[in-house]
């Protein structure tokens, strides 16, 4: 039976990793997975309870007793999220959610149950995961790793837009996100469990100046060569 061939794409908020990531999965068609989501979904049923952030307990017990899972369709290159069988792909996307989720999943004690809850979903097959510690804890094996990077304003300016196409009556200014994946890039590097680092053995890949084709077209030019080399 043919090993799953697994994809990591590792990298800081904005830097273009869930849009890649899925037009990825789809020219390959490969399964996806998401799992900043899987955060911000945890997350938000966690605020829904009342349950503070750093309880930890409390979230891991919240976690057991949920279900979660993604959708993704090719044919609307789009991925749902599902919590509890309710769709909160939009309510998931708030720049303030994904301000909490990163406090969440620096949790130790969540990290590992999430760790788990995704080695589960990636068993589909063949796939493409994208994260912060895809490649570094949770797929250390994978054949091919990515790592995406951008600049801090670059990453800001899309993170702003996007939010304003969710949201339109957002209040959240350019300023505001600046600050807070700032501040996240931080906790995401400074976090005593699997912070946010470059794998062993991931292409970097700086996604400033290039648009989605190009970057694309270059994961993929990286991707033939490393599979026709295993042959």
């Amino acid at each position: 039976m043919k090993k799953p061939i697994i994809i990591t794409i590792d990298g800081p908020a904005g830097a273009g990793k869930s849009t890649i990531a899925k037009l990825l999965a789809d020219k390959l068609s490969f399964h996806y997975l998401d799992t900043g989501a899987l955060y911000r979904a945890i997350t938000l049923k966690t605020l829904r309870e009342n349950i503070l952030l750093s309880n930890e307990q409390a979230i891991i017990r919240l976690l057991s007793q949920s279900s979660i899972e993604i959708k993704y369709s090719p044919s609307s290159k789009s991925a749902r999220i599902l919590l509890d069988g309710d769709d909160v792909s939009n309510d998931v996307r708030a720049a303030k959610l994904t301000d909490y989720a990163s406090q969440v999943s620096a949790l130790g004690a969540v990290r590992r149950e999430m760790v788990k809850l995704q080695r589960r979903l990636a068993r589909a097959g063949d796939i493409v995961c994208e994260g912060r510690d895809m490649g570094s804890v949770v797929f250390p094996r994978a054949q091919i790793k990515f790592y995406l990077d951008a600049s801090l304003e670059n990453r800001s300016k899309r993170r702003y837009k996007e939010n304003k196409s969710l949201f339109p009556n957002s209040r959240l200014s350019y300023k505001q996100i600046l600050k807070e994946i700032k501040q996240r890039d931080y906790r995401d590097t400074h976090r005593k469990v699997a912070p946010l680092i470059k794998p062993t053995n991931a292409f970097y890949i700086d996604t400033t100046n290039l648009s989605i084709p190009e970057v694309l077209k270059k994961l993929i030019g990286i991707i033939n060569n490393r599979l026709r080399s295993k042959k």
